[in-house]
Formats: C-alpha cells, structure tokens, sequence
C-alpha cells in the first residue's frame, strides 16, 4: 500500500470516527399519559440503546485501525501475517483479516453457550 493510500484511509477512518463521536443519542424515558404511549417509548429506547452498542463497537473497531496505521501494523492479517490487499481494505478499512482467514473464519461452525 503506498503512503498515499494508507493517508486517504486514516483520513476516512478519522473521518467517520468524528462522525459517530458527533452522535448522541438520549435515551432519556418520558412521561407516558397510556400503555400504548408507554410501549412506544420503551421500543424506541431499546432501538436507541441498539444503535449506541453498534457505535460503540463501531468506535472500537476505528480505534483499532487507527492505532495499527500509527504503528506500521495495519495492512497485516492479524491471523496469518499476510498481506490483507489494498481493495480489502479500501472496501473494509478497518478489517484484520485477509480474505482467506476471513473465509476460513466463517466456515467453523458456531458454538452457543448453554
């Protein structure tokens, strides 16, 4: 990936960062006058609440990008230590993993606690 490359990304990543820093969400509850009214409101905090946990996760993922572009890490798969390739990570920016270990990765089966 050439230095150019690399600061497009870090300013897209940096980018997006700010963006979801910008959003606030209130999960304040209301005062409800019915059941009806009620129901709404607490469907609505729990959407709320959903999207303040994906953008939280989100945030991390940036960090982590950011953090391996600062330390000449980023490019690398973190399972095999190959070369993740410029359209991947210009697709997925804050991937870690190459293709193949990305496939590998979803073919496991997957395990539920009990």
């Amino acid at each position: 990936m050439t230095p150019d490359q690399l600061s497009e990304i870090k300013k897209h990543l940096q980018s997006e960062l700010e963006a979801l820093e910008a959003q606030e969400l209130d999960l304040t509850v209301e005062y409800c006058a019915d059941e009806n009214e009620f129901a709404s409101v607490v469907s609505d905090t729990h959407i709320k609440m959903a999207m303040r946990e994906r953008s939280w996760a989100r945030t991390k993922e940036i960090q982590t990008a950011l953090r391996r572009v600062d330390a000449a890490d980023y490019g690398c798969c973190e399972e095999c230590g190959g070369d993740i390739g410029t359209a991947r990570l210009k697709a997925r920016p804050t991937t870690m993993l190459c293709v193949d270990c990305q496939s590998a990765l979803e073919q496991q089966p997957v395990r539920y606690a009990v």
